[in-house]
């Protein structure tokens, strides 16, 4: 079971994980607009540009990924499109995926926002029994 917390997600230690789409533009960048994922791209200038070659040479453009890992930071897929509500068994395919790297890596913590819920999203009780699979190095962070 991961650990929930309440504050600003990126003020934690550890892996930074914002909640994403699939959505590339002309020039094979990564549409970051709302939510943690536009403050992901604020952070770290950039990425968006490195998230989208790697989804170019993976999945393509609406494509499925899942999970992507970037230095220390991540996306995680929860919809295809940007102006789309979140998919509830996307979540799931991308949550396995951050399970599976986080028991490969017990040491190391991964921070997400409440996957779905953010922006125009899911309701937490939809979501709530997706996380079980996750462990406790995963923090759910929640304003």
């Amino acid at each position: 079971m991961p650990t929930f917390r309440k504050g600003e997600l990126f003020e934690a230690i550890g892996y930074i994980i914002a909640t994403t789409c699939s959505f590339m533009t002309f020039e094979s960048k990564l549409v970051m607009e709302g939510g943690s994922a536009w403050k992901l791209k604020m952070k770290v200038p950039g990425i968006d540009q490195e998230l989208g070659k790697i989804i170019f040479q993976t999945c393509g453009h609406l494509g499925c990924f899942g999970l992507l890992i970037y230095r220390s930071y991540g996306a995680l897929q929860v919809k295809y499109r940007v102006d789309e509500k979140p998919n509830l068994e996307l979540i799931q395919f991308s949550l396995q995926k951050l399970s599976d790297l986080a028991n490969k890596c017990p040491h190391i913590l991964f921070n997400i926002d409440y996957p779905g819920v953010e922006d125009r999203g899911l309701n937490k009780v939809d979501v709530l029994p997706l996380l079980n699979i996750l462990p406790r190095n995963v923090y759910i962070w929640e304003k």
